[in-house]
């Protein structure tokens, strides 16, 4: 499903790959930043654009060095038009633990935030504004984008947080359904938003985390009821489904034991591209 990615380099060990449909978004977004300027520059919307992106990888390298120190190291990590996905060996499942990886990406966000903003403010102080006026600009989105993985619902970082706050109180199960219910409510919102300022990539970063929220929610529902079933080799989610109407019967994707193929009903089309995300690049 990952096919059209290719690895550009490396940071601090860590594989970085480049969708190509990044490829096709990134002059639309270096031309956006270029017509921010003043006067109007593409040169420099282009190093806007590769240091929006550059930025996006030191946020998901910080949570895969904290991942590592918990033991989950990183494989690689994907970036994608709407952001990056870090690829874990493992997600976190203690609390804790999760609060750490999840708050490390925002945490580096703000502090690049904080180094653009000044380093910008010192070269416009020395006369050199135009470098300046991009720094400051990319201070200026780090905070943004700090601040809106922060929001309390998955796929962004505060929906792990959430989930992490919600864990001791009423369970792993129960706090993702919250999460990803709140999730959902909050991609409502933006795909409203998006339609109403007819702003296409909000619409697509709403039907993402609409999306993404559901398949965060079946992915630990078959991982708990494989925890607590051991009579067979297949599960059985049950009939009772929050989200879609189908029932989903097949072994958890983390074990060797097959069921007989008619055993099995599959995921949508539109669950199998979500379901494989979270499973491989969160």
């Amino acid at each position: 499903m990952f096919g059209g990615s290719f690895q550009i380099g490396r940071l601090w060990g860590i594989p970085i790959r480049v969708h190509v449909t990044l490829l096709i978004v990134l002059p639309l977004i270096a031309m956006d930043f270029g017509l921010a300027l003043q006067p109007a520059s593409v040169l420099w919307g282009v190093v806007a654009a590769v240091g929006l992106f550059g930025s996006i990888a030191l946020h998901e390298v910080g949570h895969s060095l904290v991942a590592a120190r918990k033991g989950c190291p990183a494989r690689d990590i994907l970036l994608l038009p709407i952001g990056g996905l870090a690829q874990l060996e493992r997600i976190p499942t203690n609390p804790r633990d999760e609060f750490q990886v999840a708050i490390a990406g925002p945490a580096v966000s703000l502090l690049l935030a904080v180094i653009g903003w000044a380093s910008g403010i010192a070269l416009t102080t020395a006369g050199m504004h135009r470098p300046g006026t991009v720094l400051m600009l990319l201070g200026a989105v780090n905070l943004l984008l700090a601040l809106f993985n922060l929001l309390p619902s998955f796929p962004m970082d505060g929906g792990r947080i959430f989930r992490a706050w919600l864990t001791p109180r009423l369970g792993r199960l129960m706090a993702t359904r919250i999460a990803a219910k709140v999730g959902r409510f909050m991609a409502v919102i933006f795909g409203l938003v998006g339609l109403f300022r007819l702003n296409i990539f909000l619409i697509l970063i709403a039907f993402f985390i609409y999306q993404a929220a559901g398949a965060e929610y079946r992915m630990v529902r078959i991982q708990e009821s494989s925890r607590r079933s051991q009579s067979g080799p297949w599960v059985s989610l049950g009939d009772q489904w929050p989200y879609d109407e189908e029932v989903i019967v097949g072994p958890p994707p983390f074990e060797t034991r097959q069921p007989p193929s008619f055993f099995v009903r599959p995921l949508r089309a539109q669950h199998d591209l979500f379901d494989e995300l979270f499973e491989k690049w969160r």
